[in-house]
């Protein structure tokens, strides 16, 4: 569920960069509400994870939820690429687990951040850039669309944020590789895993969920910490901010204890799901077990 076409892409950023507030803050959930209608397929996805948290309820009150995660997903799209307005610069953070990422990034070694599609994670990452002050880099998936992807990532970089992307070649992991040994930070989403990448299977909601093996080698061979992050959005450029607890990745857990550190993540992202169901914008199913 993505604007791919670079047409959109720029019409959907110049309405939210250059729109009036009102326009800005209250035509997303119309807008979601009219890809709800014309995406079956993400729809009947939206429903079946809705109900894998959930469990069954009645009609009436599924189908609101998952008209409202579709109305969630494009409030959070806007305002992620419009952080430039002077909303989005003074954009509220509440942020629990901060005491975690200070004493990660007073260190002076690097750390990689893992989330996943849930909630405002394009806007959570000025937290880090404007009040941290942290060189993040995000490792992405290339998109289908060249030019959509170019014109997104160039939003991003003007921000300050570094953007790598993955899944092509081996070698594309270098570049988070040298980040991370001069102290920077990486943020990886453990919902998309890379082709031909190796994969960890673990349980999220009684369903096999598979989670890109990569970031755990990143951390064991570079001797940095696993810190998940998870945003939820309360209002207009309004979050909140969880952090976990840093966990440490040897290279001996990549041969006996790595599974059992991936199912302590797939953990954490079941509770930032659970905070708000319809933030989860994974638009395809869970994978049966």
């Amino acid at each position: 569920m993505k604007v791919d076409h670079v047409v959109l892409r720029r019409l959907a950023y110049w309405g939210a960069r250059y729109g009036p507030r009102r326009f800005v803050e209250h035509s997303p959930p119309l807008l979601g509400l009219m890809f709800a209608a014309g995406l079956p397929g993400a729809r009947a996805s939206v429903l079946q994870n809705i109900r894998r948290v959930m469990g069954s309820r009645q009609p009436w009150i599924e189908t609101y939820d998952t008209a409202r995660t579709f109305m969630n997903y494009a409030a959070c799209l806007a305002e992620g690429l419009a952080m430039d307005r002077s909303e989005g610069q003074r954009a509220e953070f509440s942020v629990e687990g901060r005491e975690y990422l200070t004493a990660a990034l007073a260190s002076g070694r690097g750390l990689i951040l893992l989330t996943a599609h849930v909630g405002p994670f394009e806007a959570a990452a000025q937290l880090f850039t404007r009040d941290f002050q942290v060189k993040l880099m995000v490792v992405m998936h290339r998109e289908a669309d060249a030019e959509a992807r170019r014109f997104h990532d160039e939003l991003r970089q003007r921000r300050g944020i570094i953007v790598t992307h993955v899944g092509e070649h081996p070698t594309d992991a270098l570049p988070v590789l040298s980040h991370l040994q001069k102290g920077g930070v990486a943020a990886i989403q453990l919902d998309r895993v890379p082709e031909q990448s190796r994969e960890l299977d673990t349980r999220l909601f009684g369903a096999t969920w598979r989670l890109p093996a990569g970031p755990f080698r990143l951390a064991a061979l570079c001797d940095v910490p696993l810190m998940t992050v998870f945003a939820r959005r309360r209002g207009f450029y309004d979050y909140e901010v969880v952090l976990g607890e840093p966990i440490r990745v040897t290279k001996a857990d990549l041969e006996d204890g790595v599974l059992q550190i991936a199912q302590r993540l797939a953990t954490e992202v079941e509770r930032a799901i659970l905070r708000d169901p319809t933030q989860w914008f994974h638009f395809q199913p869970v994978k049966q077990p």
